[in-house]
């Protein structure tokens, strides 16, 4: 990039050098007009260059940055899950089924979506309390969605929604359900989630990304 710029500011100066010559030396109109036209040819040429490169940077950077989002965000659901559980769940932790939730989200943060799902239905099959199955619903449509089932993702953020309307995780659900909704190309319901959670729910943290995925729709 400071290379091209370097070089933007050459033909800039040369093009300053030819018009100072033609004013002193009297050249050729003709023989100036196309020495000139053919530096503002290079001129452009390079201008273009330097937007290509630009919007690469540009690109590079959204990437980067949803990235990091993402795994910011798997790091705040896992705080956020942890400190939650032992108010929502009356299931002793030292038992197996217990173990099973705790696996499942381990699993998930790690990236492991297949297996974490697999944990979470067993954990289900052991008749858990209400509140930890509503939990486990919640985590069961996020790891769906990771792992792009996003049919069985969409049915369990549905399930869980019907449990869970005073669950402190339940704005999150109406973000993170629209994005499942948008997989799905069922654009409208997704519109009424967003909607939902802008006008419900103003000063939560995905507020700001809720608004901006309605306005991109």
């Amino acid at each position: 990039m400071k290379k091209n710029l370097l070089r933007y500011s050459c033909i800039v100066l040369t093009l300053i050098l030819s018009l100072s010559s033609i004013a002193n030396e009297g050249l050729n109109t003709d023989l100036a007009i196309l020495k000139i036209n053919k530096e503002v040819k290079a001129l452009n040429n390079e201008i273009l260059s330097l937007k290509d490169e630009i919007e690469i940077l540009r690109e590079n950077q959204r990437l980067n940055s949803e990235k990091i989002t993402e795994l910011l965000q798997m790091i705040e659901l896992n705080r956020s899950s942890n400190g939650n559980t032992a108010q929502t769940s009356s299931t002793n932790q030292n038992t197996k089924p217990a173990k099973l939730f705790s696996d499942g989200k381990n699993a998930f943060v790690l990236g492991n979506y297949e297996k974490s799902i697999e944990l979470f239905l067993e954990y289900l099959n052991s008749s858990p309390s209400a509140s930890s199955k509503t939990d486990t619903m919640l985590w069961l449509g996020r790891a769906y969605f990771y792992s792009e089932s996003f049919l069985e993702s969409k049915n369990a953020y549905l399930e869980y929604q019907s449990m869970g309307q005073n669950h402190p995780k339940f704005p999150d659900s109406l973000y993170e359900l629209s994005r499942v909704l948008l997989e799905l190309s069922e654009k409208d319901d997704a519109k009424i989630l967003l909607n939902k959670m802008i006008n419900d729910h103003p000063n939560h943290l995905l507020t700001s990304k809720a608004s901006a995925l309605l306005q991109s729709l």
